[in-house]
Parts: structure tokens; sequence; C-alpha cells
């Protein structure tokens, strides 16, 4: 008697998955699983998954899919998030006993809260508790923790006072795309943030340098 033998999901309709070529495998894809992850693990860039599979600009992946996926290692020069040069950066400032500095009062509140919105949508003008953007967020976290700041990251770029990439501790801002976007530090090289629209709050690693316009450490 014929053993029955199971069959991987077939690939959702309209989406031409070809065989792989040299340098490609394919990867059947989970429920969770999102292309900037994927782009992480695999050490590539979202840019070479959206090329390989025709996705275009989109981000949009969908479990059961087969997704092809380059075996070299992601362009120099770009990270794997596609949102700049991934190069080595000074670390926070260690404590002797190899840990960061305390977070400030108040801090560990709004990384609580940041943490606790994890994979809710991007939402514009949003500040809850449904959807955020990126100021909307960061306002919500820190008003968790006590501290009004101001609701648009144009303003929050001058909220507490300066700090530096070497003295980030949790809690602190870090903005980047010319002042247009604020993300929360988190500790351990990590933020955050509300990326763009058709997107979910998600944490990342800290932005390169050359992408940061400023920090700011909160006060109460």
């Amino acid at each position: 008697m014929t053993q029955p033998v199971e069959r991987p999901a077939e690939p959702r309709p309209g989406r031409d998955v070809a065989k792989p070529a040299a340098g490609e495998k394919t990867v059947l894809l989970r429920p969770g699983d999102t292309l900037s992850a994927l782009a992480l693990e695999h050490g590539t860039s979202v840019e070479v998954l959206q090329e390989l599979n025709g996705l275009g600009s989109s981000t949009l992946v969908y479990a059961g899919e087969t997704l092809r996926m380059s075996t070299a290692e992601a362009p120099a020069g770009r990270d794997p998030m596609g949102e700049g040069s991934h190069q080595p950066e000074p670390a926070p400032k260690q404590t002797d006993a190899g840990s960061e500095e305390p977070p400030v009062k108040g801090g560990a509140s709004a990384v609580a809260f940041a943490r606790a919105q994890l994979g809710k949508p991007y939402t514009w003008g949003g500040t809850g508790p449904i959807g955020f953007d990126c100021s909307g967020l960061v306002m919500r976290a820190w008003q968790e923790a006590g501290v009004q700041l101001p609701r648009t990251t144009w303003d929050q770029v001058r909220a507490g006072e300066a700090t530096t990439r070497a003295r980030l501790v949790p809690g602190d801002l870090v903005i980047t795309r010319s002042g247009g976007h604020v993300q929360l530090y988190i500790g351990d090289g990590k933020v955050i943030h509300a990326p763009r629209p058709g997107r979910t709050i998600t944490a990342a690693p800290l932005a390169v340098a050359s992408d940061v316009v400023g920090y700011r450490h909160i006060t109460r």
C-alpha cells in the first residue's frame, strides 16, 4: 500500500516562486515571519529579498509562502534593515562591572511600556492604544513614566538635554532621518520604534552614527 506523502504548503496565488539559482536557497515562511527579521537572520538585506522575490517596495510576506534567499552576504555598506551602512560603532559606556550605566529614573518604566507595544501597527498620528507613530510611541512611553514630552519628533528633538552615543542609557531618545524620526533606546545597543506605515512597532539595532542627528537624555 502506498504511504501518503506530505506536501509542503503551496505559495499564495500570484507569487511566482522560481527554482533557486546558484547561490540561492528557499525558505518556507512560518507564522510571524517578517522580511526584516528574515534579512537579519540570514545575513542579507530587505532590498535583496525584495528583488529576488519580485516584491517591488512591498515588505508583506505570508506564512506558507516560499521565499527565495541569497546565500551570499549582504552588500557591503548596507545593514540587514536596509537603513544605512553597517559599520562598527562605539558601544554605550560600560561600568567597571561590564554593564551599562543605570537607566535614568523613569527610563525603565518608559522602556517597559514600549516593550508592551511590540507588534502593534504603525498608525499615522497614533498615540495608542491600538497603534502609534514614532513620536506618539515615545510620548506615551514617557508619559507612563510621569514625564510629558512634546507630541512631535520635531519638538522632541529639543526635549530633555543633549547626550552622546557613548553615554546612552535606556529611555534616551535617538533622532534619525534628518530629525523626522525618533526611537527609544532600550539598552544593549537596541531601540524600539514605530518604523513607518505598513510596519509594526519593533525592536531594532541602534542606527549607525552617520544616520543619527541627535541623542536626548530625558530628565524629570
